[in-house]
């Protein structure tokens, strides 16, 4: 599991992982994503184009994150899951808790809304 962090000035930051967020790629990364999802200055949007799979522990990341973002009062939303992880995400009714948008437009305009 990858994490870049795209930060320009007036937008959003962008979290981009890519790779398997499964339990070792959650251990990889948990750390410094909650780190600046709690450093941001402003909303933060998780691009999800390159992640392939999606675990409990890597669920359990993300929703820990949105509330961290909440309790800051900044918008959260996950953006562009691949088939397999967007079925998960309904399986578990991720949606019910943290915003799941089918691409970065429809997260930005939930942002501007």
């Amino acid at each position: 599991m990858e994490l870049l962090v795209v930060e320009n000035a007036g937008t959003p930051m962008r979290l981009v992982l890519t790779g398997r967020l499964d339990a070792a790629g959650t251990e990889k990364i948990e750390v410094i994503f909650a780190a600046r999802v709690r450093a941001a200055p402003g909303h933060v949007l998780v691009d999800l184009t390159g992640v392939g799979f999606v675990g409990s522990l890597g669920i359990r990341m993300l929703i820990a994150a949105a509330r961290v973002a909440e309790r800051a009062r900044r918008k959260f939303i996950l953006f562009g899951a691949q088939p397999a992880v967007a079925e998960v995400f309904n399986t578990v009714a991720l949606d019910d808790l943290v915003p799941v948008t089918p691409d970065e437009g429809t997260a930005l305009a939930q942002i501007a809304a």
